[in-house]
């Protein structure tokens, strides 16, 4: 291959990164065609469960739907403020709604387990809602209305994680 085609194909690589993680960063950069929409309803086993529904769990209040992963450096952090807030959310009836990407029931398990966190994990091992969230990255945070609509898309937790909710 020539100097000048690896050149060309480096640059195309450099700007396609780029341009991704600047739209990761900042949602409304590609912006999303969920919002204002149904949440898309699911049945997964979570981790104390076979075959939850989604709208059931959510049981007519806010949620705050959260996709990770375990190996997922951002989503550890995100994780871990997801339990510091766990109560207070429930206080203000919203429903936190975990969702594990494309791992297994034992590490998601093992993972739970070691960092001591109590809420139950929706397990999409074969990363089935990916496509209809239009999940690009994790960490993702979907805030769906007492409706079932959705509000707001994030890859963090917002500092005032109601605001969302009122847009």
């Amino acid at each position: 291959m020539s100097y000048a085609r690896i050149l060309v194909l480096s640059g195309i690589l450099l700007t396609t990164a780029v341009g991704l993680s600047f739209g990761m960063a900042n949602p409304g950069y590609i912006g999303n065609t969920l919002i204002g929409k149904p949440a898309a309803d699911f049945t997964l086993d979570t981790l104390t469960s076979k075959n939850v529904n989604m709208t059931q769990y959510r049981n007519g209040k806010k949620a705050i739907m959260f996709f990770w992963a375990t190996w997922c450096p951002h989503c550890r952090v995100e994780l871990k403020r997801l339990n510091e807030l766990q109560g207070e959310m429930a206080s203000k009836g919203i429903q936190s709604i975990v969702v594990s990407l494309g791992e297994e029931r034992g590490v998601v398990d093992a993972y739970m387990k070691r960092h001591q966190y109590t809420f139950d994990v929706f397990l999409d091992t074969d990363q089935s809602l990916e496509e209809s969230y239009r999940i690009i990255g994790v960490p993702t945070l979907i805030f769906i209305d007492e409706k079932g609509d959705i509000k707001a898309v994030d890859h963090a937790f917002p500092e005032n994680y109601e605001a969302p909710f009122n847009s």
